[in-house]
């Protein structure tokens, strides 16, 4: 059997094995099926520029990883179970290549992960600019020296300072950002994933990172009040001041890690 054609039977099988894992986007990922439902990702005003960026949901990726990319070493259960149930009895008793079978989980995680932020793409579309409100002052100049186009608008009271951005295409460009979070976040976890795989005690270390890394956006939360960007704001106008280095490098990584870790994979023992 060559190549594509082991890949497709892979595939398919990995997709067929336990279709579990196609309802762990849609369990997970609420916060970003909220805005799709409601209509918020097109509405033109958003009220708050730090809720509109946080991603909450994120830690479902190390579930969805860990679940796909190496089962047998980061869930807990007896290893009969985990055998049976995700199908390595199966791969163990036949040749297959395995850096195939890498890229095979590879893309079934890409596919989890990036299905729901590549929807939001679309759906912020139909409405792309955005209005959000922001009261630091720090906040909006540096919004309004990075975000092409942005500007401010003026109070509508008189005593009041502007409080309200106005983004061109804002709604698309943070519907993008969130995609490249997810998509840096998966690249980051097949990596940790693979670097771990081969310690005696990598299913504890990656759990506990895992937990630890959870409550890192909670952070951002001591910024609110203060007249200073958020973390997460930070990065964003980074992103949208840069986004072809952005899109650049982490095309880069991503073909690097990728390949590194099928060959890694390969040379590991199960």
């Amino acid at each position: 059997m060559n190549t594509t054609k082991q890949f497709w039977a892979l595939f398919k099988f990995q997709t067929t094995i336990n279709p579990f894992i196609w309802f762990l986007p849609l369990v997970f990922g609420v916060p970003l099926l909220l805005p799709l439902i409601s209509g918020s990702v097109a509405k033109t005003y958003h009220p708050s520029f730090f809720s509109l960026l946080m991603n909450q949901n994120l830690f479902f990726v190390g579930f969805i990883g860990a679940m796909i990319m190496a089962p047998e070493k980061f869930q807990f259960g007896g290893s009969n179970l985990i055998s049976s149930y995700y199908g390595g009895e199966f791969m163990l008793t036949r040749a297959i290549d395995r850096p195939v079978l890498y890229r095979v989980k590879a893309v079934l995680l890409f596919l989890l992960v990036l299905l729901l932020p590549f929807v939001g793409v679309l759906n912020s579309v139909h409405k792309p600019d955005l209005i959000v409100t922001e009261y630091s002052k720090q906040a909006q100049q540096e919004c309004l020296s990075q975000v092409p186009g942005s500007t401010l608008l003026p109070s509508e009271y008189k005593k009041s300072p502007p409080s309200l951005l106005s983004i061109p295409r804002g709604n698309v460009l943070v519907a993008e950002w969130q995609f490249w979070v997810f998509l840096a976040v998966a690249v980051l976890l097949q990596l940790l994933i693979m670097v771990l795989y081969p310690f005696k005690y990598a299913k504890f270390v990656f759990w506990a990172l895992f937990f630890v890394l959870i409550f890192v956006p909670l952070f951002d939360l001591t910024h609110l009040g203060k007249d200073q960007p958020t973390f997460n704001e930070q990065i964003f106008f980074s992103f949208a001041s840069h986004q072809t280095l952005f899109w650049i490098f982490t095309a880069l990584t991503f073909v690097l890690s990728q390949l590194w870790c099928e060959r890694r994979f390969a040379q590991l023992e199960q």
